[in-house]
């Protein structure tokens, strides 16, 4: 018993680490908020935050914030297999989020392509692929999948693709970063 209590504590110190939200780390391992908040105060030196966790409407609220929640949930897929659809795979989600960072900050080139995804907001995504308010849709055009949701303020469309319309999917060798979605939203779709 007290073998599986040091485990459970031992990952809830690596998931606050990492910057989950106590909340989650409270529902994946089972321990007592108080113990978790108080391991947040003990590796952060700060108490936590409050309030709700983003939504997956909110994370795609832009077509690159749509790419880039479509870069996480490919490296997701491809670690945790077609489970990940079924149930949150948590180290293939963990593992995808560190190297989708690293990505991130290799294609960013300086931060140009919008904030990453955190740690929750990819828990946030890996939950509703399994209940199906985030779906992995075909690309015909470009041959990737991609997320969308159906109630997001991104249109239902590859957003590399968009991207690649209005010029600013390659931040390097001279192409300009994307500007506004708005531009996007009034041209008519690719496909």
């Amino acid at each position: 018993m007290r073998l599986q209590q040091l485990a459970r504590t031992q990952q809830a110190v690596a998931l606050l680490r990492c910057g989950m939200r106590t909340t989650l780390v409270q529902r994946i391992t089972g321990l007592r908020a108080a113990l978790v908040r108080e391991l947040h105060r003990e590796i952060h030196a700060y108490r936590p935050k409050s309030g709700q966790l983003p939504s997956t409407h909110a994370v795609l609220d832009s077509v690159l914030s749509q790419a880039s929640a479509s870069l996480f949930i490919a490296l997701y897929r491809a670690l945790g297999g077609p489970e990940t659809e079924r149930q949150i795979q948590l180290e293939a989600l963990l593992q995808a989020h560190r190297l989708y960072l690293e990505q991130q900050d290799r294609v960013a080139a300086g931060g140009r392509l919008g904030p990453a995804i955190d740690i929750n907001a990819a828990w946030v995504l890996a939950r509703d692929l399994t209940t199906g308010l985030a779906l992995r849709r075909f690309c015909r055009q470009c041959r990737i999948h991609y997320l969308a949701a159906d109630f997001s303020r991104t249109a239902l469309q590859c957003p590399i693709c968009r991207l690649k319309q209005r010029g600013g999917w390659r931040v390097r060798g001279g192409v300009r970063p994307a500007k506004d979605d708005e531009a996007v939203e009034a041209q008519p779709p690719a496909h």
